[in-house]
C-alpha cells in the first residue's frame, strides 16, 4: 500500500492515536500534507513525492485519490468502484482490490503532488489517465473471476 508517514524513516507505534489531530487539521486549516511511502501507487504518486490532503466531498468521483487508515499507516489508493454502501480502491501499482471501505473511512482526498519542488500530479490529462485505472481493474477484476470460473 502507499503509505503516507511524516518521514520515511519514522515509525508511527499507534496510528490511531493522531488520526484526530489528522482530522482537526483537515476541518481547521482545510489542508494536510504528507510523504508518500511505499509503492502501490506508482507511478503516480512515487515514494518520497509530498501530497496535499484535504478533506473529503461529499461525492467521491470515481478515480478519486483516497486517504484512510490502514491497519498501521494512512493508505492512499485510487477510488475505482462504487458496491453501495461501499467503496473500492485499489492502488495503481497493485493487481488486487483493497478490503472494501465505507465512506466515512475516507479521511481525506489528494487534491496535489509535488517532488523535488515541483508538481507531479495531477497533470494535464489526468481525467484520461484516471479512466484508464478504473478500466485496468475492471479487467484485473473480470480476469479473476474468468479464472475462479475454469478452476472450478
Amino acid at each position: 500500500m502507499a503509505a503516507v508517514n511524516p518521514a520515511p524513516d519514522d515509525a508511527l507505534p499507534n496510528l490511531r492515536q493522531w488520526l484526530p489531530l489528522l482530522s482537526e487539521s483537515l476541518a481547521t486549516q482545510g489542508q494536510f500534507r504528507w510523504q508518500v511511502r511505499g509503492v502501490s501507487m506508482t507511478p503516480t504518486l512515487p515514494p518520497g513525492c509530498v501530497i496535499t490532503i484535504t478533506p473529503p466531498p461529499a461525492r467521491l468521483p470515481l478515480g478519486a485519490l483516497l486517504v484512510f487508515a490502514g491497519d498501521d499507516a494512512l493508505v492512499v489508493h485510487r477510488l475505482v468502484h462504487r458496491a453501495p454502501p461501499f467503496l473500492v480502491t485499489q492502488g495503481d501499482n497493485r493487481r488486487e482490490p483493497d478490503r472494501w471501505l465505507r465512506p466515512e473511512q475516507v479521511l481525506g482526498v489528494v487534491a496535489a503532488a509535488q517532488q523535488d519542488g515541483r508538481r507531479i500530479w495531477p497533470r494535464g490529462g489526468e481525467a484520461v489517465r484516471r479512466w484508464r485505472w478504473i478500466g485496468r481493474a475492471r479487467g484485473l477484476w473480470l480476469l479473476r473471476r474468468l479464472q475462479r470460473a475454469v478452476t472450478t
